[in-house]
């Protein structure tokens, strides 16, 4: 049905991520995950091509400019990876990841990608 995969980007070359950055981002990208799948697989009939994100969490874990940036799906796709993503409760930034880069905010790209 469904490929999916969530990315939370530090800012750091992929190759310098450091350990309570690595441990956040793997947090976010399975709750962004679990957020927006059962919701797709509930709608099978609906689901058609892809849909990627983007948004930033901010130190309290808050959804900020959450937007679409690519996108081959229909309407209800894209409202309901958006609407899930913002329902979602992400956990506030941890002072170390802070700390390791050096801002208080972690941007987040997340993609789906439908194969019925």
């Amino acid at each position: 049905m469904c490929c999916a995969q969530a990315i939370a980007q530090s800012g750091a070359a992929a190759e310098t991520r450091l350990p309570a950055t690595s441990l956040y981002q793997s947090q976010v990208s399975a709750i962004a995950f679990q957020a927006v799948v059962p919701e797709f697989a509930k709608h099978r009939e609906r689901l058609k091509g892809s849909v990627k994100v983007t948004f930033r969490l901010d130190r309290q874990g808050r959804v900020k400019g959450l937007k679409i940036v690519s996108t081959n799906s229909n309407p209800w796709t894209q409202e309901t990876a958006t609407r899930m993503i913002r329902a979602a409760k992400f956990p506030p930034i941890p002072k170390k990841v802070i700390a390791e880069q050096g801002h208080d905010w972690v941007d987040v790209e997340a993609e789906w990608s439908f194969r019925i």
